[in-house]
């Protein structure tokens, strides 16, 4: 029974724990498990090996490959299966269990899931008299304590300390568009026009590119290139940066710096444009089965306990996310002597599926969007004519091939 993900050496680790305890439980089905890091890499590998006839047993599926992988229907349906081995999808969050259903049916059972928060470093808000950032704060208070934490510390005239960390990766930027009222997609998700190129979708792309050009708070790094994160999170926990995007999955290296007592740190919400409700994005990924995978009631036995109980509570263990079941979570937050788990519950509850989880050719569109921000940054291009631009050439895409 071969179990493939993209979990890199940390997540292996926790992964494999789980499955030893699967032996144990099961010690009828044999397992190996198998790490493919790289989640443009791993998605190619595992559609050619299904195109191939050799499909793994299980594969850990990410959210905004769902919509193309049961459009080309190379999903079992696990749906009648669910009964049989335990799986009770009342039991999970259900705004994470709606990402992986339609029309009643169940293509892969959650493993866990996060809303993007901001994290903020403690240490910086108290030596700046800063008060911590708190739900329901808007972008006003926000741009102001970034600024305010925005300083040359040792006078060389030169920036060393920064308000925020700045992606240029869209999952971290759809978060933004929301919390400013608009989005990428008409509600049915059938077009981009009237929606990307809306005054509130280019207001809410325009505040983001401010706070890099026009009010200077973000690290130069985060500017001019993609980057996996690290930079910015390494600033965070040496105490030069004030504030992260980011999400749970942040959270266990930065608890370990905490522990160490190089950080105190706290979560918070993405902060609004006033009289817009918060909001989140949600990212999550699930365990499924290929349709043509061999030995289909081990296969599914797998893949449910890889999402059950026991699994959710040696990954909510780790920090790694938030686990997919509410009761598990709720318990891990009752633990939490920080808050910062009750903290990303409440977050979560304000959370919105991801267009990636809905649009087939989001892997393309995606692609598109990073311009929304690259031409206005790079090239000066106004940003209305650039979300019009895009808005069309998504259009395009969604509708695909006459």
């Amino acid at each position: 029974m071969r179990v493939v993900s993209w979990a890199d050496f940390r997540e292996l680790a926790i992964d494999q724990e789980i499955l030893d305890s699967l032996k144990l439980a099961h010690p009828e089905i044999p397992v190996c498990y198998e790490s493919l890091e790289g989640s443009g890499i791993y998605r190619e590998k595992v559609l050619t090996s299904i195109a191939a006839g050799t499909p793994p047993n299980v594969f850990l599926l990410d959210g905004i490959d769902i919509p193309g992988f049961i459009n080309q229907g190379v999903l079992l349906d696990l749906t009648p299966y669910s009964a049989r081995v335990g799986f009770d999808s009342a039991q999970y969050h259900a705004r994470v269990m709606e990402l992986f259903q339609r029309a009643g049916h169940v293509w892969a059972y959650p493993k866990g899931f996060t809303p993007m928060v901001i994290y903020y470093n403690k240490r910086l808000f108290d030596a700046a008299h800063i008060a911590y950032p708190r739900d329901g704060w808007t972008w006003d208070e926000f741009r102001a304590s970034a600024r305010r934490l925005t300083r040359d510390t040792d006078g060389d005239g030169k920036t060393d300390q920064w308000g925020l960390g700045w992606p240029r990766e869209f999952f971290y930027v759809q978060s933004w568009i929301w919390a400013g009222g608009g989005d990428i997609f008409n509600a049915a998700g059938t077009r981009a026009t009237g929606a990307l190129d809306a005054r509130a979708t280019i207001d809410a792309v325009r505040f983001y590119l401010d706070l890099a050009v026009r009010d200077s708070v973000v690290p130069r790094i985060d500017m001019f290139r993609n980057n996996t994160g690290v930079p910015v999170l390494r600033l965070f926990y040496s105490n030069r940066l004030a504030m992260l995007q980011s999400g749970h999955w942040s959270g266990k290296v930065l608890t370990e710096h905490e522990a160490a007592g190089r950080l105190a740190y706290g979560v918070a919400p993405i902060p609004t444009k006033r009289g817009v409700a918060p909001v989140s994005v949600l990212y999550s990924s699930a365990w499924a089965v290929p349709k043509t995978a061999t030995h289909r009631k081990w296969s599914v036995q797998v893949a449910a306990f890889l999402a059950g109980a026991s699994a959710q509570r040696v990954r909510a263990r780790m920090l790694l996310e938030l686990p997919a079941m509410p009761s598990i979570g709720a318990a891990v937050a009752a633990r939490d002597t920080t808050g910062r788990e009750a903290e990303f519950m409440r977050i979560a509850a304000t959370g919105r599926q991801s267009w990636g989880t809905r649009i087939e050719n989001w892997p393309q569109v995606e692609d598109v969007l990073l311009d929304l921000l690259d031409r206005p940054l790079v090239r000066g291009e106004p940003v209305g004519a650039v979300a019009h631009d895009l808005a069309k050439r998504i259009d395009r895409i969604v509708a695909g091939p006459k």
